[in-house]
């Protein structure tokens, strides 16, 4: 794993209790197709459409971590990192995009996919509160990106796209991130009480599973079953 896992810290519960998603995650077809160059473009072009239809609620679900946030260095986290989303993430995703024939504001114009719906609606709901549940279920986001984008460099895509992606998610200024979010776990799980804490860790639970989903709707370029 990219990031410590310290004795007794809640980032360590969560990836014991979660471990078996992410090596799900880590041999996923469409993970592994980007790594060595085999995924069909059409799968890569529909993840980044979606991808820019989540990013644009992930903002929103930061942006609210910023109303809830109990410290000011807390609420100027979720600002910066909701500002970064929309500045970084989303310029990648608008510069890739025309590269695989794919116009972003016609994405942003139709309805998302069903995986992608299901996963931001699960986010907002954590983004009503408390402050616990928005930071365990925005985590896995940060934490697989982080983890896939250090796997996938060090196989070194040689696709110009796919590089281009896996890179922007291996650097440090994205670790930085998602340290800071970790840390914030932590901190906040220490203090929650029995009951929140379990509310914590399915809510995590149910964004890995999300993130798993993400990718396999991808790879099966999945749809609506009835009336598109």
């Amino acid at each position: 794993m990219p990031f410590d896992l310290p004795a007794g810290s809640f980032r360590r519960e969560l990836f014991e209790r979660n471990e078996d998603v992410f090596r799900a995650i880590e041999r996923h077809p469409f993970v592994q197709g980007v790594g060595d160059g085999t995924l069909p473009k059409g799968c890569f072009a529909y993840f980044l459409s979606e991808d820019l239809l989540y990013l644009d609620e992930f903002a929103k679900v930061l942006a609210a971590g910023a109303r809830l946030a109990d410290t000011p260095e807390t609420r100027q986290l979720f600002l910066d990192h909701a500002s970064n989303v929309r500045a970084v993430e989303q310029r990648l995703h608008e510069s890739l995009l025309p590269e695989l024939g794919i116009d972003a504001e016609a994405v942003r114009a139709r309805e998302p996919k069903p995986g992608t719906l299901a996963y931001t609606s699960h986010l907002h709901r954590t983004a009503q509160g408390p402050l616990a549940l928005l930071v365990a279920g925005v985590l896995p986001c940060y934490w697989v990106y982080a983890h896939v984008g250090e796997l996938l460099l060090e196989r070194s895509p040689q696709d110009p796209v796919y590089r281009t992606w896996v890179a922007s998610y291996a650097s440090p200024e994205f670790a930085a991130g998602v340290e800071a979010q970790l840390q914030l776990g932590d901190r906040l799980a220490a203090d929650a009480g029995g009951t929140l804490r379990e509310e914590m860790h399915r809510a995590f639970r149910r964004s890995i599973r999300y993130e798993w989903m993400f990718w396999d709707q991808a790879y099966r370029l999945a749809d609506w079953p009835i009336g598109p």
